[in-house]
C-alpha cells in the first residue's frame, strides 16, 4: 500500500452534520519531523479520524494520530523503538469557499506535540554512571557510592545543616 504525500479532505463529498471517516497512513517524510535529534520516524504516521462539516462552513476534525519511532534513551543512551500517539487530535477549520482542505500541517503539529523532547526507554531506566559511563541497567559499576565527589554532595550537607540550625533556634 502506497502512503500519500499529503492528507487532504474533499469537502465537496461531505454533508453537513454527517461525519466522514479519515483513516490511513501518511509518509513520515511529508511531516518534516525526521530532523529531531533523539526521536526519528520509523514508519508512516497512522491517522484515524472523523471530519464533520458544521454549520457556518466549519470543518471539525477529531481523531488519533500515531507514529512508530526509533529513539535514543535520554538516560542510558540505548536505542529503542516505540510508538507515540496523540489520542485527542482535534482541530476546527474555516472552509468557506474551499473545495478541499490539506490536513498535513495539522497532523504534523499534532504528532509533534506527542513526541518527547527527552525519550526514555523505560520509566525505571537507571541511566549511566557519571564517572565510568557504565549502563546501570546492566548492574552496578563499582565506582564510589552516591554522594562522593558528587556535585550535589555539598548541597546535601547544607540541607542537613540548615535543618539542624532550625531545630536549635526553637
Amino acid at each position: 500500500m502506497e502512503t500519500p504525500a499529503r492528507l487532504t479532505v474533499d469537502l465537496t463529498a461531505l454533508r453537513e452534520g454527517e461525519p466522514a471517516r479519515l483513516r490511513g497512513a501518511l509518509d513520515a517524510a511529508a511531516l518534516g519531523v525526521d530532523d529531531l535529534e533523539w526521536v526519528r520516524p520509523a514508519g508512516p504516521l497512522a491517522y484515524d479520524a472523523e471530519a464533520t462539516l458544521l454549520p457556518g462552513d466549519v470543518l471539525e476534525v477529531r481523531g488519533r494520530l500515531s507514529l512508530p519511532c526509533a529513539c535514543v534513551c535520554g538516560r542510558c543512551g540505548r536505542d529503542f523503538r516505540t510508538e507515540y500517539a496523540e489520542e485527542g487530535w482535534r482541530e476546527d477549520f474555516d472552509v468557506a469557499g474551499q473545495t478541499s482542505l490539506d490536513l498535513t500541517e495539522s497532523a504534523r503539529e499534532g504528532i509533534i506535540l506527542a513526541l518527547p523532547s527527552y525519550p526514555v526507554c523505560d520509566e525505571g531506566c537507571k541511566g549511566v554512571c557519571p564517572r565510568c559511563g557504565r549502563n546501570l541497567n546492566e548492574g552496578p559499576c563499582g565506582c564510589a557510592t552516591a554522594g562522593e565527589d558528587s556535585p550535589w554532595g555539598a548541597l546535601d550537607g547544607l540541607t542537613a545543616q540548615t535543618a539542624e540550625t532550625a531545630e536549635e533556634r526553637k
